[in-house]
């Protein structure tokens, strides 16, 4: 039997249904890029820091229309509210819509670094007002408090935002390419972040700032920003070469 290609008088038939691509989202360029990163940590930032002053108000409660629920704007809460933060941000931009899941190959070393540390200076600015709401139960003497009026204890909580940053998008380079073992590490990393992010936010923010405690975790936070441009150099050679900071 004979097939035609073509309707004897009419338009061509439809091509045969195609399985439907899950890669859908443009790729950005560098600015672009950038800015959508930002963008994810400015409205991180800015939620976190509503539910903390909405907290001092009295007003957030984590059962409706009850008054034993009332959450305390106190050194546990601003914990949670820290070390869930850059996860959330991590969480943010992973985009399983795009080919590279979010990862550019050119540029991507020095687009990781410029990113998070906009993103954790933004955080620690903004930290500024956590003080002026704090309840009654946080140490007087704590980094908390003492956040806003203490060059020590600002210095000891802004390097602690940054190590927090720094080490989420280190664990966020598992996610590209295709290697299910390495994006099963980036997210067991993000889970062993979050614990102990909120722990040490919760210590920090208990007891007195010191020099010792301000320069390790300067030391854990320059650490977490060397290996940002280093692993995601070495993680992007495989799908196309570049220039380290191009």
């Amino acid at each position: 039997m004979r097939t035609e290609k073509h309707w004897s008088n009419g338009p061509p038939p439809p091509p045969p249904a195609e399985a439907a691509k899950d890669k859908t989202q443009p790729l950005g360029g560098w600015g672009t890029d950038l800015q959508k990163r930002f963008t994810g940590a400015v409205l991180v930032a800015v939620i976190i820091t509503g539910l903390m002053l909405i907290a001092g108000t009295g007003f957030l409660r984590n059962r409706p229309i009850s008054d034993t629920g009332v959450v305390e704007a106190d050194t546990l809460w601003a914990a949670m509210l820290l070390g869930s933060a850059p996860i959330i941000w991590g969480i943010e931009q992973l985009k399983l819509g795009r080919d590279d899941n979010g990862f550019r190959t050119r540029g991507l070393p020095s687009l990781l670094l410029v990113s998070t540390v906009l993103a954790a200076v933004f955080q620690a600015l903004l930290m500024l007002t956590w003080p002026l709401v704090a309840d009654e139960s946080v140490p007087r003497q704590g980094a908390l408090a003492q956040y806003h009026n203490d060059p020590i204890a600002f210095g000891l909580v802004a390097v602690f935002v940054i190590a927090l940053y720094a080490w989420t998008t280190v664990a966020s380079l598992g996610f590209i390419g295709k290697w299910l073992p390495t994006s099963a590490i980036g997210s067991v990393g993000w889970i062993i972040i979050a614990g102990v992010g909120i722990w040490q936010a919760f210590v920090i923010f208990e007891n007195p700032a010191t020099v010792g405690s301000f320069w390790l975790w300067a030391g854990i936070a320059l650490l977490g920003l060397v290996l940002i441009p280093v692993i995601a150099a070495v993680r992007v050679q495989d799908r196309r070469p570049q220039n380290m900071f191009s």
